[in-house]
């Protein structure tokens, strides 16, 4: 296609709501010459993963949205309609008047539920894929049904192998353009300098306050002073957290940093104190949580796919909960130094493939769920091992 032909196409801004794609709209909206179309064929496209910081908020809807109402610019504000799937427009509006942060679905909803955190394979940001990334193809499936449309892309300078990957995505009619890389050459630093001359005030990170790739050398700093800013957001990282590594003690949200110590490293008391009023008001559940570890295709003594199996075996007070894992575990129930009652009921078998049971106080709300044939390989993996559970747990 040429660049004539390419320039008569519509445009997608997928706005994520950080510094990036928000230094790129603020050029669009202000400097014309930084485009080649008029504004009219544009539409700003956003995502909801439910949880966004409140500074988000009010940092478009007090800079970015005046801009797009003087304007006339497409402004349409999406969300995830169900675990299951599927998308909820929230607002579809060239005067949009406020940003529309919480939908029918929230990330953490889902979180909860499964007593996980955010996942994260060879770098890519699997939440964001769940969360902004299926919601986002299916609007634009929908609204230009094949036909091609120019797709922007705030990917900062730094950050080639991004698009690189991004490149790779074909969906029909899409034609990918990454500006801050070809042809402004604006790295991070650029696009936050831009923003607060523009604004008169410094652009955070829209990410979610549990985000594990917000706590690294770069973001740790600002993620502190959002939690101490808004300690409601600190204490949900705190609480997905704590679940977690009830049924999984690897599973802290930093990889090897725990939010708890991050909070009491950096004297959040407001933050922690907000995480344990949560974990007052919840009733608690002990779960029965059992493991099968596969040894890796390619070698049969590594460690492969571990399969999950959790199971509520009590729900009520804390209190009550407690004494219920106390009675179960006869013993076994041990307290680590993050406030988390685990026992271990079967340690891990040795070799491959591996078995593990534990019993775990938490928060209920954890819902029951194993793969189909979990029970078929535990049953023959238990027989195998010649084990017997020390303890009865109620059917």
């Amino acid at each position: 296609m040429t660049r004539t032909a390419s320039e008569a196409l519509p445009v997608v801004l997928s706005f994520g709501m950080g510094v990036d794609s928000a230094a790129v709209a603020a050029r669009w909206f202000t400097e014309p010459a930084s485009r080649d179309f008029p504004l009219d064929r544009l539409t700003v496209l956003t995502a909801m993963t439910g949880d966004e910081p409140d500074i988000t908020r009010q940092l478009v809807e007090q800079h970015l949205l005046p801009l797009m109402r003087d304007n006339g610019v497409r402004f349409v504000q999406l969300s995830r309609t169900s675990q299951r799937g599927g998308y909820t427009v929230l607002d579809d509006s060239r005067s949009p008047r406020r940003l529309i942060t919480r939908g029918p679905w929230r990330l953490s909803d889902e979180l909860r539920a499964s007593g996980t955190v955010p996942q994260i394979a060879a770098k890519r940001r699997l939440c964001s894929l769940h969360a902004k990334g299926d919601v986002l193809d299916g609007w634009l499936g929908d609204e230009f049904r094949g036909a091609p449309f120019r797709h922007v892309l705030g990917f900062a300078s730094e950050e080639i192998r991004r698009a690189e990957r991004d490149e790779g995505f074909t969906a029909i009619g899409r034609i990918p353009e990454y500006p801050l890389i070809d042809g402004w050459g604006w790295d991070r630093h650029r696009c936050e300098q831009y923003l607060l001359d523009r604004f008169g005030e410094p652009w955070t990170r829209s990410a979610c306050g549990y985000c594990p790739f917000s706590a690294g050398r770069r973001g740790r700093a600002e993620l502190v002073e959002r939690w101490r800013a808004e300690p409601a957001i600190g204490a949900q990282a705190l609480a997905l957290e704590y679940t977690a590594m009830a049924l999984n003690p690897r599973s802290k949200l930093y990889g090897t940093v725990a939010a708890q110590d991050l909070a009491r490293t950096h004297g959040l008391a407001d933050v922690l104190a907000a995480f344990e009023e949560h974990l007052r008001r919840q009733r608690w559940s002990v779960y029965e949580v059992r493991r099968i570890i596969h040894p890796r295709r390619q070698n049969p003594t590594a460690k492969g796919a571990a399969w999950r199996s959790v199971r509520t075996v009590f729900s009520g007070s804390r209190t009550d909960a407690t004494a219920t894992l106390a009675a179960i575990a006869a013993g076994r129930a041990a307290t680590d130094r993050y406030g988390i009652s685990r026992a271990e009921i079967i340690p891990r078998t040795s070799g491959f493939p591996a078995i593990e049971m534990a019993l775990a106080l938490a928060p209920a709300g954890v819902a029951d769920k194993e793969r189909p044939a979990f029970a078929a390989w535990w049953d023959r993996l238990h027989h195998q091992a010649d084990l017997v559970p020390p303890v009865a747990l109620a059917a």
